[in-house]
């Protein structure tokens, strides 16, 4: 079983306008398949994902109220970064990975206000115990199979010291009480050469700007509707 993972938003439970943290979990049932939708994708919007990669600026002040150049190196394309879509994009992206199916998504929504300080003092804590929470109510629930796991993780969201923490927090945390019978194997990537964590972004952003914002009720429904969008797993209860 392979999960790719990324996030949207940050942990901190002292920004009033930040309410929510966001991991979205893509699990592939075709993972070539879902490579080629991801390419097709990007070749059809390279235009407008150009065009919505361009500094913003304030229309009275000209001050830059958004960079650009995350998607888009020197002209050329670099990766999707869900929070350079805008709300026709990211209803786009919805519609066209709902086409044919080839994966799953499952949620983790973190609520900032109702974290402890003292808990929120290690982010990289809080990131690894709710993400082992969450693979293990996936598992024990039978939403994911009970097998070798490998998860693949954006290696910018994740300190150099913690790095080789999850894999044996996860293997030993899950294995003794026996929820997985097999292990668990961690790997972090530059997001940028890898297609599932960049769609991990797209998807994480969705949910976090419904959050935020609302007005993604329909793309949620139909990510549902097509039996993509699983389960999403709430911290704390």
């Amino acid at each position: 079983m392979n999960l790719y993972i990324d996030e949207s938003g940050s942990i901190n439970n002292h920004t009033p306008n930040n309410k929510y943290f966001v991991i979205a979990l893509i699990h592939p049932t075709d993972k070539d398949r879902l490579k080629r939708t991801y390419k097709r994708f990007v070749s059809s919007n390279h235009d407008n994902l150009l065009a919505l990669d361009q500094d913003k600026p304030h229309p009275i002040t000209g001050k830059i109220v958004k960079k650009g150049g995350k998607m888009f190196q020197n002209g050329s394309f670099h990766e999707l970064k869900g929070s350079q879509f805008d709300r026709k994009m990211k209803q786009q992206f919805v519609d066209f990975f709902c086409r044919k199916p080839s994966f799953e998504i499952y949620y983790i929504k973190i609520s900032n206000q109702l974290l402890t300080d003292q808990f929120c003092k290690n982010t990289a804590r809080v990131f690894n115990y709710t993400l082992k929470l969450a693979i293990e109510y996936f598992i024990r629930k039978a939403f994911l199979p009970n097998e070798n796991c490998s998860l693949q993780l954006d290696e910018r969201n994740e300190r150099t010291e913690t790095k080789y923490f999850l894999e044996n927090y996860l293997n030993t945390e899950l294995f003794m009480n026996g929820t997985i019978n097999g292990k668990f194997d961690v790997a972090y990537f530059d997001s940028s050469t890898n297609s599932l964590i960049q769609i991990a972004d797209v998807f994480a952003n969705l949910l976090y700007s419904h959050l935020q914002t609302g007005g993604y009720d329909e793309e949620l429904q139909k990510l549902k509707d097509a039996g993509i969008l699983k389960f999403t797993f709430e911290f704390p209860k």
